[in-house]
C-alpha cells in the first residue's frame, strides 16, 4: 500500500538511508530535514507498506525542471519490493497529476539502479561531472534519467531491487 509519510515514518526512513549498503547510494539527512520534508508543500514523502510491514520510501520535490525523485529506498532490497513499490509510485504519479518531467540523479557507475529505472522508462539524458558524494567511497558522476513511459521495456527484469 502506497501513502503519504508522516513523522512516525522519519524512524524507518531513517534506518534505509543509514544502512552501510546505502552509504554510496542515498544521503545522509537530519531528522529534522526529513520532518521538514514530510510538511513542505513543494515536496511529498511516500511510504510503501506490505503486509502491514513499512517496507520503503520514496521523496519527491517539485523543481522547475518537472518532479525529482530525491531518494527512494526499500528496507528489504532483492525481494522484489522496490520493484512493486516503484510501479504504483509512477500509477499515483501519473494519476495525481504531479509536473513533468520525472526525473532523478544517480550515480553513473551504479549500473544495477540503472537498469532497474531503465526497465520503468527511465532514459539517460545528462551526465554531471563529479557530484555524486558518498558517504562511503569517492565522487561519482551522476547521470540523470528522465522518465519516458513509452520506453519501458516490458520484458524488463523486476525482480531484484534497487536502493
Amino acid at each position: 500500500m502506497l501513502r503519504h509519510a508522516d513523522h512516525s515514518d522519519v524512524s524507518s526512513i531513517q534506518a534505509v538511508l543509514n544502512a552501510p549498503s546505502n552509504w554510496g547510494k542515498l544521503e545522509a539527512y537530519a531528522d529534522e530535514v526529513v520532518h521538514a520534508a514530510i510538511e513542505d508543500e513543494r515536496m511529498t514523502v511516500f511510504v510503501w507498506e506490505e503486509d502491514k510491514q513499512w517496507r520503503g520510501f520514496c521523496w519527491l520535490r517539485r523543481t522547475s525542471e518537472g518532479t525529482k525523485i530525491e531518494e527512494f529506498g526499500v528496507s528489504l532490497p532483492g525481494h522484489g519490493v522496490g520493484s512493486r513499490f516503484f510501479a504504483a509510485l509512477l500509477e499515483r504519479v501519473t494519476r495525481c497529476g504531479f509536473q513533468t518531467p520525472l526525473w532523478l540523479a544517480v550515480a553513473a557507475d551504479n549500473a544495477e539502479a540503472i537498469r532497474f529505472y531503465e526497465g520503468f522508462g527511465f532514459i539517460g539524458t545528462e551526465v554531471k561531472k563529479s557530484v555524486w558524494k558518498r558517504r562511503a567511497g569517492p565522487i561519482a558522476d551522476a547521470l540523470i534519467m528522465t522518465h519516458a513511459p513509452e520506453r519501458a521495456a516490458s520484458n524488463a527484469p523486476r525482480d531484484q531491487d534497487v536502493t
